[in-house]
């Protein structure tokens, strides 16, 4: 969870052009490309702050020179950033406000020593982002997935998986998505998925399940797994993560992971 709390002071030196060009970014963070861990947070004292082309409110609605963009989508875009209570003066507050999450304040000109937390443009707001996503727990790394992930789909049942494993293999299961996402990404760009081509570019370490153990039914039924549209495969493909292995099904330049938990039987082990 990240939020973004829009910092009165830092529009007090801001002229019309620059409070422009940082509510364009702004309207494409909270509208255009908004993702859903975002939250976004004003104070409605910010419509009285005196900015250096005079009041805010007057500002954004008589002085822009998008015309269209002042009168049209400024007013979707401020209710959409939720309004609180309380007026923020420092990250402190805001972060004994919003405990556990991660915050940061949005503005033009922070006068504080530098900070990743003040976010002014795409730039402050990616680097901040991905700072702080890899700082994951199984929850939050299941409600990242769409964000951390590139060609990687974690199937349904995988965010109850992620809940019985907890943080003990995190690290190594992370390390092992990445790992897999990024050569999908660089090497898997056509063509059927070879998991032996995979092991000799990559540290991977693929292994398929052996024909005796796939040739028995109850062992297929053991790897079959709900994919995201609601139908089943059986998948094959696993990779060891420590103690745990994860089973993934790659299909049309996507890599399907179904199932991540202990070993499961085969002929050999039961």
């Amino acid at each position: 969870m990240f939020n973004f709390y829009l910092y009165n002071k830092s529009y007090e030196r801001a002229n019309a052009i620059q409070i422009e060009e940082n509510l364009l970014v702004l309207n494409d963070l909270v509208i255009m490309e908004h993702v859903e861990e975002d939250s976004f947070y004003k104070n409605d004292s910010i419509w009285d702050t005196d900015t250096a082309d005079g009041n805010f409110s007057d500002v954004i609605f008589s002085k822009m020179q998008d015309k269209q963009f002042s009168m049209q989508v400024l007013p979707r875009l401020f209710q959409a950033i939720a309004s609180i209570s309380k007026e923020f003066s420092n990250l402190e507050e805001f972060d004994h406000s919003y405990f556990g999450t991660y915050n940061a304040f949005y503005g033009v000109i922070f006068d504080e020593p530098i900070s990743d937390k003040y976010i002014s443009n795409k730039e402050t707001y990616s680097a901040f982002k991905n700072k702080y996503l890899w700082d994951v727990t199984p929850q939050s790394l299941w409600e990242r997935k769409e964000n951390l992930f590139s060609k990687l789909i974690l199937c349904p049942d995988v965010e109850e998986h992620l809940k019985k494993i907890g943080s003990q293999y995190l690290s190594q299961i992370i390390k092992r998505l990445i790992a897999l996402d990024k050569y999908a990404v660089k090497e898997w760009t056509k063509g059927k998925f070879d998991y032996q081509k995979a092991n000799a570019s990559s540290s991977l370490r693929i292994s398929p399940e052996s024909e005796a153990t796939m040739s028995q039914k109850k062992y297929c039924e053991q790897r079959t797994f709900r994919m995201p549209n609601g139908t089943t495969r059986c998948f094959e493909l696993h990779i060891k993560t420590g103690d745990l292995r994860f089973y993934f099904y790659p299909e049309d330049g996507k890599i399907f992971v179904g199932y991540i938990g202990k070993h499961l039987s085969t002929m050999t082990i039961k």
